[in-house]
């Protein structure tokens, strides 16, 4: 008898069966979306799998090409059955879940604060006042 908590042990497959389909997408998907743009980088960045296994969220991010990403994941979710056959050909799931695509914007997020923040920190140094000079700091 196992002292594991179910959920916990649910968690981990989980996880695991995301890693692995995480792995398994990553180059038909990427060759799925060169068909729409030569110029099109897809990423698979992380796959979310349901409890029970029967679903699976592939998240994508998308670079390069003027593309909208309604069109690209139509696209994928256009091939989710030659997909699924992919993944019973390269895995030993014993059922595999049904795919749907989301873009992940993380990235772009993360890029977007990056530039934000670099604004900030040239404005502040090309300000004629530094507002820690040493004589404020005296005055403390």
């Amino acid at each position: 008898m196992s002292n594991a908590i179910p959920g916990e042990v649910m968690s981990i497959k989980t996880e695991r069966v995301g890693s692995l389909l995480q792995e398994v997408l990553s180059k038909p998907l990427r060759k799925l979306a060169e068909e729409l743009s030569s110029k099109l980088l897809l990423t698979v960045t992380r796959v979310e799998v349901s409890g029970d296994l029967r679903y699976a969220t592939v998240y994508v991010s998308l670079y390069g090409a003027p593309i909208a990403p309604t069109q690209v994941l139509q696209h994928l979710q256009q091939h989710h059955r030659k997909l699924r056959e992919y993944i019973a050909e390269h895995t030993r799931l014993r059922h595999i879940p049904e795919l749907r695509f989301r873009h992940d914007t993380s990235a772009a997020y993360a890029e977007h604060i990056t530039e934000l923040l670099n604004r900030i920190h040239q404005q502040n140094f090309s300000s004629p006042q530094n507002p820690y000079d040493a004589a404020d700091h005296a005055a403390i």
